[in-house]
């Protein structure tokens, strides 16, 4: 395996945790917009805590990455749908601010409806970007764009919901927990009606699809059955199948734009010592704020 071949595949992890992680958290703010319950949304701002904005930390991760590691092709995608990734990095700002105004002012309804939106309009743009690319379509408008946004959308949406069923069990909030249950279902099935028609006009022959599909199936089985654990993994695998598919789709000419190997060795020695301190700080988070509310009282002398 090539010095690039290890970039390339470094840089669709990151991305792969940024849609897992940080796409479940667009998703989750999209279900605290529509949410006409308080309990609803307080589900979601626990199950989100401040990790909502650690995530974020695999988008610049595969942002260095590119850069670093193929930098004509960073500069050619970030000249071509700046508007886009504009309007994405405008939401997430706003997203993150609004969020935390919403708290010291209660009363002005317009940041919770900020941040709701915000958290629809980030996925949406990044998803036409990335269908835009992998179509080799001119512009974030086009069909594919457009295509490609509603669906990340739609993806995001289905990864939050799965997610909060089993935050919301954690919180003794069941009646909650049947709530994203049936968000859960009818996001999946959402999902499905938009990415397999979708595989099939733009001639995606990828056994990842076979993948997503069987994986998606499962996991409506699952939300059927009430396995809340499990289809967590199930439910991951179809979303990120789905972008491995369309990374595989795309037709950049990597070879020619990777930089030198003694650059990348350089990179990726620096990512091994960072990794030392940002891995364990993540999966500390994690488990720290994983713990409902009675766990924590518990722990107090």
């Amino acid at each position: 395996m090539s010095h690039g071949d290890i970039a390339l595949s470094l840089i669709l992890l990151g991305l792969s945790a940024y849609l897992l992680f940080g796409g479940a958290d667009f998703g989750a703010g999209l279900w605290h917009l529509i949410a006409r319950r308080r309990a609803e949304k307080e589900v979601v701002e626990h199950a989100m805590g401040p990790l909502w904005e650690a995530n974020h930390v695999w988008l610049i991760f595969v942002m260095v990455m590119t850069w670093t590691a193929f930098p004509p092709v960073f500069a050619e995608v970030m000249s071509a749908h700046w508007v886009p990734l504009s309007l994405a990095a405008l939401g997430i700002v706003a997203r993150g601010s609004t969020f935390v105004f919403s708290k010291t002012a209660p009363d002005r309804r317009w940041y919770a409806w900020t941040f709701g939106l915000s958290s629809v309009l980030t996925p949406y743009c990044l998803g036409a970007v990335a269908a835009t690319i992998a179509t080799g379509s001119t512009s974030w408008l086009s069909p594919s764009g457009v295509y490609g946004g509603i669906l990340t959308t739609a993806l995001c949406a289905y990864l939050a919901a799965v997610y909060l069923i089993w935050d919301a069990l954690r919180l003794g909030s069941r009646s909650i927990s049947l709530r994203f249950r049936g968000y859960a279902l009818i996001s999946g099935v959402v999902v499905g009606m938009l990415a397999i028609p979708g595989a099939v006009a733009y001639g995606v022959h990828s056994p990842l699809l076979l993948l997503s599909v069987i994986a998606g199936t499962v996991s409506l089985a699952l939300l059927v059955r009430r396995s809340y654990l499990a289809v967590r993994a199930t439910g991951a695998l179809a979303v990120v199948a789905v972008l491995w598919g369309a990374a595989e789709m795309a037709g950049l000419d990597l070879e020619s734009t990777v930089a030198q190997d003694a650059v990348l060795e350089l990179v990726f020695v620096a990512l091994g010592v960072g990794a030392v301190i940002l891995v364990p700080s993540m999966v500390w988070l994690y488990v720290l704020f994983q713990r409902g509310p009675g766990d924590t009282a518990a722990r107090r002398p």
